[in-house]
């Protein structure tokens, strides 16, 4: 299948470009930035730029399209550059695939878009899937959550073309690791709380939008992805009760080091599961 793959010289985009590689796919990377480690095909474009969008998607006229282009950092900008820029580049991107004939596009979303990663509020249940969410007035948060509604309607337009959206949760890459997991660790219970000391391994992600641009649904599906395991060795049950001075509602059974996000609705669609952890060291 030839893919287009947005943002693929980013952190978490190179080991989609890879994973699709190696599975055999024609993949075409679009960013603003090259990335001399990559072994692709690089179209330097600004994807704010509506015509440069139509542009290359009508030159290339790919099967799939796997989007991952975004600022993904929900400090540090102006709030409404972070907005503007993550909304108007998925619309340019969903749209320009639609009106040319892309027959699958697998969207990047945030775990930030649950809206629980941006209050004091405990989710109502651990571990918490899709359907739990609380409105955030975080910039970033909005601008990935409506993302989500911009596929709701999108689908309807173009109902040949269904979209998967990843809640791709915080991104580790395996060559730096611990530097990253390890003041989460060393620190509790301060940084890594927001997200309940939640982590993707980049190698999961890419194996992730494999598993789904590859796989079969119709209209708008969103989808969780986290590591199985948290990123501590406090029980999560005493860690949740140290930082927010109250007890989650866990399930009876949730293991002592289980993730907060329930990602079974990705098993049960693709097949996917998380196959990385830093307990492994690898």
């Amino acid at each position: 299948m030839r893919v287009i793959v947005t943002g693929g010289s980013g952190k978490a985009g190179r080991h989609v470009v890879v994973e699709l590689q190696n599975a055999g796919h024609e993949v075409i990377n679009v960013d603003r930035a090259r990335l001399d480690s990559l072994q692709v095909q690089t179209v330097l474009i600004d994807l704010e730029d509506t015509g440069a969008v139509y542009d290359v998607i009508s030159e290339f006229k790919p099967e799939g399209v796997c989007h991952l282009a975004a600022n993904p950092s929900p400090s540090g900008f102006a709030r409404s550059d972070s907005f503007r820029g993550n909304t108007m580049i998925t619309y340019n991107v969903m749209q320009a695939s639609g009106d040319l004939g892309v027959r699958r596009f697998i969207s990047a979303g945030s775990e930030m878009a649950t809206g629980w990663l941006t209050t004091e509020e405990l989710p109502p249940r651990f571990p918490f899937n899709e359907e739990d969410r609380v409105a955030s007035p975080n910039a970033y948060a909005l601008s990935k959550y409506l993302s989500e509604v911009l596929a709701d309607s999108l689908t309807l337009r173009y109902p040949d073309m269904p979209i998967c959206t990843l809640r791709i949760n915080n991104v580790i890459p395996p060559e730096i690791s611990e530097e990253m997991l390890g003041p989460r660790r060393s620190e509790f219970p301060g940084p890594g709380s927001a997200n309940y000391w939640s982590y993707i391994d980049a190698r999961d992600v890419g194996s992730a939008f494999r598993a789904a641009l590859e796989g079969e649904s119709s209209g708008h599906e969103v989808f969780l992805i986290a590591a199985a395991d948290t990123c501590i060795e406090v029980p999560i049950q005493e860690a949740v009760k140290q930082r927010y001075g109250k007890p989650g509602n866990f399930a009876a059974g949730h293991g002592e080091s289980q993730s907060a996000f329930d990602c079974s609705k990705m098993e049960r669609y693709f097949g996917w599961k998380p196959a990385h952890s830093w307990r492994d060291g690898k």
